[in-house]
């Protein structure tokens, strides 16, 4: 691997942010940690490591301590097809357990992970055409205030009073199209990122949205931001990225942009669903085996206790019952080919209006809230990315209050969910936002603060709360795919960096239909995935890139581009080295195998519906397969990355 003095692809400059003292010193970046961990991703993760090293573990997210970075990587803005995904990350609001509980045994305190977001649209490509590859921002204001990066400059500027107002007496900022029109109008051809009412009222699970319906959404980035006072980062510029090779990237650029183009075409390939149906697709499949899938029947129902229900209720929610509504696509920067995002109009006198086409995960967890109906998904993924919250982590969030109801532990509170319901739904969305109410606030917690205090209203039973709380210990929430069937996806989510329940570091549902099977042999997959998924964020691409990024094509185009040369090997060791650190500064926060091999009692209990009838997590199979990927990742039996590993990757000296 060779480093060169000069920044080709990346900008070169980070912009580091006080928002206790409003200073902004722009520095050049460090090529070197370029060259060991990449861009977005990577950068991001080192910087955050190097933040607060000497005083961790960093104990409430909330407070100013808490860096978080906004940035892209080196493929972002390049005509590379997906090259415009960009990158947030800091230590999640959600994945904290830091106060013991009394229904874990040996339970270890947790004080938030490090959590990496992903958001595509136009905004992060236009970090980069403003002049920087990052921008970290540390402290807290005093009073709100916004960042304006134009042109290479970045201010830091008072929140006007435009974008607040009044909701039941509290001031709070407008919902995040009002505060991205305003600010669209004030700076024409700019994009702005915000935080929406619920990051305002530091919801455990708000997200950043950007260019209307675009979402930094897991861990809790509008949360800290609203932490921060900050309200938005808007921002604007033309800077074209240079090239060290241009007429060799040109080259190799067209050579792989025609390889996507054929693997999209190619219908035996799960991307050629992709320009017609989005991730929509996944519905089918996980329903009823459709789209090159098997037998279905892991769709979760009920707050997981099922992944199979009526054909007849799947139906008002399938795959074909969303394209009906789909419009024009309406696709990220440098999209091409896959296509996956499409606008979205629905005719109903309560639910209508135009937006976008909601995505399978949130589809799928509002059916785990036994919702079937369409148009009430649709206009409450609308107002999700009005109030700023996360879709996935509302759903499972949600799903749980609705088993409590269900089981008498909400009876004091008048607006308690029940199942089914996309009144209920909406209701409690709104208190969670605005924090207008005692389940709103007590929902909008962490969980296992959410459990403590339902518990002290009812006077006992904690396990059977936590039987309905699937985000129970720290965990961000399981995603679309019911966690019972798929013994290497229940470890991608419990050893996911960023929270046990997350689906983007490691996606094993084709290769275990396919057989994939065996302590050994899942291990070993489920950390390939999450190397290759950290060197992804870490470019600026896109999860559903189609091109092997270890191979001599993408390698030599990446040289054209940056002047920074990889073997395979070396590369796949960057990730490796990504991968590693964040697990360290988790390791930081308090997480070890305790956190891992926890099971929210929920699993346990055997489907009783479908094609996997009678399968659960079998916890002894699990912790084999913990096993066997601490030793693949040269980890302790504990979970913990040794020093020695450390200093063999260049994380420490």
């Amino acid at each position: 691997m060779g480093c060169f003095i000069n920044f080709y692809g990346y900008k070169g400059r980070w912009a580091f942010i006080d928002l206790t003292s409003r200073k902004v010193n722009v520095v050049p970046a460090d090529f070197e940690i370029y060259c060991n961990y990449i861009g977005g991703r990577g950068v991001q993760a080192r910087l955050i490591f190097e933040h607060f090293r000497k005083n961790a573990p960093l104990k409430d997210p909330l407070s100013p301590e808490n860096r978080i970075i906004i940035g892209t990587g080196p493929m972002n803005d390049s005509p590379v097809p997906t090259a415009g995904r960009g990158s947030c990350s800091f230590i999640g609001t959600m994945t904290r357990s830091p106060k013991p509980v009394e229904w874990i045994e040996n339970h270890k305190l947790l004080f938030g992970l490090i959590t990496h977001s992903s958001c595509g649209g136009y905004f992060p490509n236009m970090i980069k055409r403003a002049g920087f590859d990052h921008l970290i921002i540390d402290g807290k204001a005093d009073t709100p205030v916004r960042i304006l990066v134009k042109e290479g400059n970045v201010e830091i500027i008072e929140a006007e009073g435009e974008l607040f107002e009044k909701v039941n007496g509290k001031r709070v900022v407008k919902p995040a199209s009002a505060i991205i029109k305003y600010l669209t109008k004030k700076y024409p051809g700019s994009s702005t990122v915000c935080l929406g009412p619920a990051g305002w009222n530091q919801v455990s699970f708000a997200c950043l949205t950007a260019d209307f319906h675009r979402n930094f959404g897991r861990g809790g980035a509008g949360a800290v931001f609203g932490s921060k006072n900050l309200v938005a980062i808007t921002v604007i510029g033309k800077k074209k990225i240079n090239y060290f090779n241009p007429e060799k990237f040109k080259k190799l650029w067209r050579e792989l942009d025609s390889s996507v183009k054929k693997h999209v075409e190619d219908p035996s390939w799960t991307a050629s669903f992709r320009p017609q149906t989005g991730t929509t697709w996944w519905l089918d499949r996980a329903f009823n085996g459709g789209y090159l899938g098997k037998e279905g029947g892991y769709l979760p129902w009920h707050n997981f206790d099922e992944g199979y229900f009526e054909p007849s209720q799947y139906s008002k929610v399938s795959t074909k019952a969303f394209l009906e509504i789909a419009g024009r696509h309406k696709v990220c920067s440098q999209c091409r080919h896959i296509m996956c995002s499409r606008t979205a109009e629905v005719n109903h006198p309560v639910y209508g209006g135009k937006g976008v086409r909601p995505e399978f995960e949130t589809i799928a967890l509002w059916i785990n809230c036994c919702l079937v109906d369409r148009e009430a998904i649709f206009y409450l993924n609308r107002l999700c990315n009005e109030m700023g919250i996360d879709t996935m982590t509302f759903g499972s969030v949600v799903a749980g209050a609705m088993e409590l109801t269900e089981k008498g532990y909400l009876k004091k509170f008048k607006n308690a969910p029940t199942f089914g319901k996309a009144e209920d739904m909406i209701k409690i969305l709104y208190s969670i936002a605005y924090q207008s109410d005692d389940l709103g606030r007590i929902l909008g917690a962490y969980s296992d603060k959410a459990i403590s205090e339902i518990k002290a209203g009812i006077n006992g039973k904690v396990d059977e709360i936590v039987k309905c709380v699937t985000t129970a210990f720290g965990g961000l929430g399981y995603a679309g795919i019911e966690p019972k069937v798929f013994p290497g996806m229940f470890t991608a989510y419990g050893t996911s960096n960023r929270g046990r329940g997350d689906h983007t570091y490691a996606w094993t549902i084709q290769a275990e239909e396919g057989g994939l099977k065996g302590t050994q042999e899942l291990a070993e997959y489920v950390i390939s995935s999450q190397v290759g998924k950290a060197l992804i964020d870490s470019l600026g691409l896109c999860d559903f890139f189609t091109e092997d990024i270890t191979s001599d094509l993408f390698l030599s185009l990446y040289h054209s581009l940056t002047g920074i040369e990889y073997t395979k090997d070396s590369f796949l060791e960057c990730g490796q080295r990504i991968y590693n650190l964040e697990r360290h500064i988790n390791n930081l926060q308090g997480r070890d195998r305790g956190y891992d091999a926890f099971i929210p009692p929920k699993m346990t209990e055997p489907l009783k519906y479908g094609p996997h009838k009678g399968k659960r997590v079998d916890s002894a199979f699990y912790n084999l397969i913990l096993d066997a990927y601490y030793e693949k990742q040269g980890w302790t039996k504990n979970g913990i990355v040794p020093r020695t590993l450390l200093k063999e990757l260049k994380i420490i000296e």
